[in-house]
């Protein structure tokens, strides 16, 4: 679309979209960080130890990429969860300067847990809102972010 074609949102538009996604963030960040942080957990631990559960034998920069979370962060965090003992390392047998990662049995019994609390958070935030306004909401959403596929049943 050029720039003649383009239709013109709202002046406030950009800015309470901005908002609203940061808010609901920093929301589930808190949320979630409040209920794992004796368990070790800091930042988005948690997201990496789902990706590497759906995504077993990813690498550090294959999460980097798909998470657009900075390299040295991923680092850190998977550093971190395999001190914990919630994942481990196998060197790639094709390029021995990537590692694989993998859950440990305690990081394969921590994932449901973390999803619980996912469930959590995201029924507290739309409390208020009709099963159609969830899926008009996600639907929306879904296709400003360019991605394809049905919206998670899951309320």
């Amino acid at each position: 679309m050029d720039a003649s074609t383009q239709r013109e949102v709202p002046a406030n538009f950009t800015r309470e979209l901005g908002r609203a996604v940061t808010f609901l963030h920093r929301s589930r960040a808190r949320f979630m960080n409040e209920r794992l942080r004796d368990l070790g957990f800091s930042g988005a631990m948690y997201l990496i130890l789902l990706h590497i559960e759906r995504h077993p034998g990813a690498t550090q920069d294959s999460i980097a990429n798909h998470m657009f979370i900075n390299k040295c962060n991923v680092a850190r965090r998977t550093k971190k969860l395999e001190t914990l003992g919630y994942l481990y390392r196998e060197t790639d047998q094709n390029d021995r300067r990537q590692n694989n990662l993998y859950l440990t049995q305690r990081g394969k019994e921590l994932t449901p847990v973390i999803r619980r609390y996912m469930s959590q958070w995201g029924r507290e935030v739309s409390a208020s809102l009709s099963d159609q306004e969830c899926a008009t909401l996600i639907a929306l959403l879904t296709k400003m972010t360019g991605q394809n596929g049905p919206p998670p049943k899951e309320r």
